[in-house]
């Protein structure tokens, strides 16, 4: 099972967090960068994958209103595709 652990506390725009989710979770070049893109390179996982989510309860910057729908996509990718396994911890 591959193992991915993503920090999102630290951002506080939409952009660098796209560019962090691209290079850790290996998405192709083409990757569009938003909430929808996000659904459905996390849909089109084949192999198993434990995908460990860190976020702040108090987010920065325009992630205040992102994080929600952020977790909302991976939890909604984590339901359909069997081959995530979710977990989402705070870190504050």
């Amino acid at each position: 099972m591959q193992e991915i652990q993503l920090d999102i506390s630290v951002f506080e725009g939409k952009i660098s967090l796209h560019r962090y989710l691209k290079e850790r979770m290996g998405f192709p070049f083409y990757y569009g960068a938003n909430l929808d893109a996000l659904f459905d390179e996390l849909s089109s996982i084949t192999e198993p994958t434990h995908i460990t989510l860190l976020y702040s309860t108090l987010p920065l910057g325009q992630m205040a209103e992102y994080t929600p729908r952020l977790l909302r996509v991976f939890g909604d990718a984590a339901n359909e595709n069997y081959n995530i396994r979710l977990t989402v911890r705070t870190i504050d």
